[in-house]
């Protein structure tokens, strides 16, 4: 039982040091980002630079053995939406057998291309966020183009009387 303990506390710190690697790979990106490594679940929170998302940015965390991201409202919070891999391990061991490339250098490749994908993420996630607004106001158009007011309330106008009779 002793030996098990052992085990799943030395892959936590596995896990949690991988996630500080990420931390400051993000960091040297220039992306603001918080450390939540040391919570019950670590994770590392990637703030979103642009604040145009209706997310403040994603967790990044393990699964497994492998590294994934997903939106988050607020550092905080509960990430939501779907979940998205980071493949490293295979990126890199492309990088090295495709490229005869030496392992810092696919090691540094590996890292930028991380911080890439998260910087697309958000990009990409604001650009979508835009389109499905502006399909919402044109749903709400009618047929020469004016904008319709959806009631949320009681019309009381068929209740008005006049005092002038």
């Amino acid at each position: 039982m002793n030996y098990f303990k052992e085990f799943i506390d030395r892959k936590d710190r596995e896990d949690r040091q991988q996630l500080l690697v990420l931390k400051s790979v993000m960091e040297k990106e220039g992306l603001k980002t918080k450390n939540c490594t040391e919570e019950s679940e670590p994770y590392v929170y990637v703030f979103n630079p642009k604040k145009d998302l209706s997310f403040d940015g994603v967790r990044i965390y393990k699964i497994g053995d492998t590294i994934a991201f997903r939106a988050q409202k607020e550092a905080d919070t509960h990430p939501y939406g779907r979940a998205y891999l980071f493949d490293l391990e295979e990126m890199y061991s492309d990088l090295l057998s495709d490229n005869q490339m030496d392992e810092n250098k696919a090691g540094e490749k590996v890292m930028q291309a991380a911080a890439d994908e998260i910087k697309r993420f958000f990009k990409h996630s604001a650009e979508a966020e835009k389109e499905l607004k502006g399909r919402e106001l044109d749903d709400a158009k009618d047929t020469l183009g004016r904008v319709i007011i959806k009631s949320t309330g009681t019309d009381y106008s068929t209740n008005v009387t006049s005092s002038h009779q």
